[in-house]
């Protein structure tokens, strides 16, 4: 948070920015409420310093309140500005003294340990600070004639950056001062090779010179004091495909670009733009970069990309203002000298461009509103802009529009994409590239094909595109022409049916779907989805990452939602999301009465059986049906919360809540419970207002919310009391007593489980009693009281055993191994979670089993023990990573941390520790947040980074008091003061 605000001292940082730099595109569940508790902790830190109050709240901002040259980078910065413009002045002297002190400043990596895209940026810019710095030393130590000081320094720094002609030129001229001529060419024809290889160019004109002069065996005084750089800007281009023909486009765009490179200042009276329009799939960004890489000689100081996102799926198009501020960023300006508003941005960006010839692509451009801010006004720069639309109204445009290859370039493009061995047959490739319409994408999708398929011939396969359905043919449609002739002429050579499954498709909620979704959506009967399904699959408009899901790629996807928006009216539209939200509703409700068959229930009937649903034979199928569309299902509720449907999203919630309680997605929980609650209690159905109060108070105590669990089921438990509702009640009780539990407070939740008990036992459900004996037993065990635990554990067994409920029946053989545990007795807690093991293979499902074998693993002793249990953790945590478990991740992590803390390997343990803390966060898991913090701060204590392990071990204890769980309190508490008296001791050694 201070790196956050530093960089821009003395400026107002806004929260959003603040968010952004601390987490990236993840931030945890209430971004701002944890922005405020740092800012709360420095602010006290920095009053113990007596640095008075430096932290500035204004409007959805913070400012740090200091001058920037006191913060080192800014220092730094206006150091070496200050000593360029020494050296430019002739005082090389003072210039080495200045940058003797801003040297000082320097302490290793720049934001050494901080995380992220923010911390990255900034690292990779304060590194370019350095190096500039570091060649203005060096200009000076040649013009000073220290060739051979420099060297080293010279030949480590053309090492990292090895197509660098500034730093060849140097090195070169250093190599030949020192004497070694044949070094100084061997240097130059090392750089040439590269520049080749890498770029497809040539060294520039000021190194050729120099390289001239240094054969001829020039005087070392006359090589050029002063080496102007040849490559001063970015170097963003991305990799990319080979050119497979468009010579003719690509020397257009070079013969139009060549001249501006060289003409005057006095001529420079328009912007140079070259524009590449085209529809999607025709090749418009490569043709666009491989003529910025062939320009690269005529435009050496910086050749830069920008991704304008006009038809990136699930984003919208670049704001000119981030468009702006990444190329600027891009030119080595820091964030902290970059104006704050659109005007001082376009300033500063046309001057940057005013006298440098740098080549700039902009692909994906939406049109004229967004580029016109990124224009450069008159410059010896060259802009290159691909759009999927007709650019006008631009100054100084210069346009090319792509058109499908001509017929031999197009036949080459299949033979690079299928292997020369399978492309003999001339005239069968031929007729295969005219189907496909010689577009490129077309082409390369056919040739992908065949190339995947070992056994069909080129004959196989033009047989399929003029027989089957996955004929390609040349069409242009002129309203959605920007989403790609290959796209459509797929989906105009299909049936009615599987055009109608295509375009829903791009109403799906989530990343894949099922036929038995399709078929709701669509209306259509499943068999003949499931028909229309595979036909797509043969087309390759649809694809099948796992068995029976189906998803398109983002540019499809994006296809089949315009497709729908086109040609379905809003009624139908609407009609295919209520039919798909009736088939969750349902699907989810029978799947949740399969897999947790006695949960609490109102009293309203099922949903109507309007669909056919997936044949589950067991709940484990049920279960994974659920894990499959967890992603559509929380979509859909967010989708019918957020559009009035609130009672669908009621009954949703509802249906999902065990399972998502199960599965560890008690953040997605909470919000569409809190929503539940809201609803029911508007509508008046006060007994659905009570559950989702349950639901709502299990969610939020999972994610360490527990004042607001307390609240949430101190008034399920009033409202159950009001409407005579004893099951809800006795539920009530029960969760109040887990909470009690996890808070440390072993009394109170003693107190629940006994009055619950009560109730149950009034009511005679054997399943129930057992479950409150389960929790007494747990209770009982934290509480020292090992008899009675045991008790209760033993009744627990025998209830759920005559219940004929297996897999609880093992629950509790875990919670009993746990009691053997305390007891000393090992080897019964084994044979009992061994036993319990083998019970769950026949009840259980996959994360049950993994949750055991942690269990299991925990009873080892490390480090006799420690490739056993590692082996248990390791096969435990792939489970619970192809389940999206992450809480349950976290916890196994964390264990195994602890087993390789126990042997000794205590940075094997801190990485585990910190993986566990992110996986932690991630889900907002309190309680595991703490634990992994204070173990991770244990492990970094051991490896004698005691700064860091108290600042860890602090974090833990805040965590643990703000969740009320004081056992883990009190514990980190008392690692943070051994920590303490650990650094005291060792200080007062060294005073001795």
């Amino acid at each position: 948070m201070i790196a956050a605000l530093g960089v821009d001292a003395g400026r107002p940082v806004s929260l959003d920015t603040l968010i952004r730099r601390l987490w990236d595109d993840n931030p945890p569940a209430q971004p701002r409420v944890s922005l405020h508790s740092y800012i709360a902790r420095i602010r006290r830190r920095l009053r113990a310093l007596d640095c008075g109050e430096l932290l500035v709240q204004q409007a959805h901002a913070y400012t740090l309140d200091i001058r920037p040259e006191q913060v080192d980078c800014h220092r730094f910065h206006q150091l070496t500005a200050t000593a360029r413009s020494l050296s430019d002045s002739g005082d090389d002297q003072e210039a080495l003294r200045v940058l003797r002190d801003a040297d000082e400043l320097r302490r290793g990596e720049p934001l050494t340990g901080l995380p992220g895209l923010w911390a990255e940026r900034t690292r990779s810019v304060l590194e370019e600070r350095q190096l500039s710095a570091q060649l203005i030393r060096i200009a000076i130590e040649l013009r000073g004639g220290h060739f051979a000081e420099v060297v080293p320094d010279l030949a480590t720094l053309l090492e990292e950056h090895p197509t660098d002609e500034l730093l060849a030129g140097q090195l070169m001229t250093a190599t030949y001062g020192c004497g070694r001529q044949a070094d100084a060419l061997r240097v130059y024809d090392t750089v040439r090779r590269r520049l080749l290889e890498d770029l497809g160019a040539d060294p520039g004109e000021t190194l050729t010179r120099l390289h001239g002069l240094i054969l001829n065996g020039a005087p070392v005084h006359s090589l050029p004091p002063r080496t102007e750089p040849v490559v001063t800007g970015p170097q963003t281009l991305p990799s990319h495909a080979e050119l497979v023909g468009r010579e003719a486009e690509l020397a257009v765009i070079v013969h139009n670009a060549v001249p501006l490179s060289t003409a005057s200042p006095a001529t420079r009276t328009v912007i140079a733009l070259q524009t590449v329009s085209g529809m999607a799939g025709v090749g418009k960004s490569t043709i666009a970069l491989h003529a910025a890489r062939r320009l690269a000689p005529f435009f050496p100081e910086g050749a830069a990309y920008l991704d304008l996102q006009a038809h990136s799926p699930g984003q919208e198009p670049l704001a000119p203002e981030a468009a702006l501020t990444s190329l600027i960023r891009a030119f080595g300006v820091p964030a902290a000298d970059l104006p704050h508003d659109m005007d001082g941005l376009v300033s500063l960006w046309r001057s940057l461009l005013s006298n440098r010839r740098a080549v700039v692509v902009l692909d994906d451009a939406a049109g004229p509103q967004q580029l016109r801010p990124l224009l450069p006004g008159a410059s010896p720069s060259l802009i290159i802009v691909t759009s999927r639309r007709r650019l006008t109204g631009l100054p100084g445009i210069r346009s090319i529009q792509l058109d499908v290859l001509p017929p031999k370039d197009a036949v080459a493009l299949f033979r690079s994409v299928a292997g020369g061995d399978r492309t003999l047959q001339s005239g069968e490739v031929a007729d295969i590239v005219r189907l496909a319409g010689y577009l490129p994408l077309a082409i390369e999708l056919a040739a992908g094909r065949l190339a995947s398929r070992p056994s069909w011939t080129t004959a196989h396969l033009l047989r399929r595109l003029t027989h089957g359905q996955g004929r390609l043919k040349e069409i242009r449609d002129g309203a959605r022409g920007e989403i790609g002739m290959a796209f459509d002429i797929s989906y105009r050579a299909l049936t009615s049916e599987q055009q109608t499954v295509f375009r829903f498709l791009g109403l799906r909620f989530g990343p894949d779907v099922d036929t038995f979704g399709i078929a709701a959506l669509t209306g259509l009967p499943q068999d003949t989805a499931e028909d229309a399904l595979e036909s797509l699959m043969d087309v390759h408009l649809i694809q099948e990452p796992v068995p029976e899901r189906y998803t398109l790629h983002d540019l499809l996807g994006e296809y089949s939602r315009a497709l729908a928006m086109a040609e379905e009216t809003d009624s139908a539209r609407d009609e295919a999301i209520s039919r798909v939200i009736d088939f969750y509703l349902q699907a989810s409700d029978v799947a949740d009465r399969m897999i947790y068959p006695r949960s609490l229930r109102t009293d309203r009937p099922p949903p109507p059986a309007r669909h056919s649903l997936p044949p589950w034979d067991d709940p484990l199928a049920a279960r994974r049906w659920l894990l499959a569309e967890r992603a559509a299902l929380i979509t859909a509720e967010r989708h019918c919360r957020t559009t009035g449907r609130l009672h669908e999203a009621g009954v949703l919630a509802g249906a999902l809540a065990a399972f998502l309680d199960d599965e560890g997605y008690s953040a997605d929980a909470q919000r569409m419970h809190a929503s539940a609650v809201q609803h029911w209690h508007t509508v008046g159905e006060r007994q659905s207002e009570v559950h989702a109060l349950i639901d709502l108070g299990n969610a939020l105590s999972h994610c360490g919310r527990y004042d607001e669990a307390l609240t949430a089921l101190g008034q399920a438990h009033r409202a159950a009391a009001d409407l005579d509702d004893a099951e809800a009640g006795a539920e009530a009780l029960h969760q109040l007593g887990v909470l009690h539990w996890n808070t440390g407070q072993l009394t109170e939740a003693l107190e629940f489980q006994l009055r619950t008990l009560r109730l149950r036992t009034a009511s005679g459900d054997i399943w129930q009693i057992s479950r409150s004996r389960n929790n007494l037993g747990i209770t009982y065990l934290y509480l020292g009281r090992f008899q009675e635990s045991q008790e209760n554990f033993d009744l627990a067994l025998t209830g759920f055993r005559r219940s004929a409920d297996m897999r609880e029946y093992a629950h509790v053989l875990n919670n009993l191994s746990d009691l053997h545990l305390h007891m000393g007795s090992t080897d019964s807690a084994r044979k009992l979670l061994q036993e319990a093991l083998a019970t769950l293979k026949e009840s259980g499902n996959p994360s049950e089993r993994a949750i055991t074998q942690v269990n299991l693993a925990n009873t080892m002793a490390s480090p006799r023990e420690l490739v056993a249990m590692l082996d248990l953790y390791q096969q435990s945590l792939t489970t619970f990573r192809r389940l999206g478990d992450r809480r349950n991740a976290s916890e196994t992590l964390h264990a195994m941390g602890t087993a390789l803390h126990a042997a000794g390997r205590f940075s094997e343990a801190a990485a585990r520790h910190e993986h566990a803390l992110e996986l932690a966060r991630s889900v907002g898991a309190a309680h595991e947040e703490a634990q992994a913090l204070h173990s991770l701060g244990l492990a970094e204590h051991r490896l004698g980074q005691d700064r860091s392990a108290a600042a860890h071990i602090t974090h833990a204890i805040e965590v643990a008091d703000r969740i009320g769980a004081a056992r883990e309190a009190a514990q980190a508490r008392e690692s943070l003061t051994a920590v303490h008296n650990a650094g005291e001791k060792a200080r007062s050694t060294e005073t001795e």
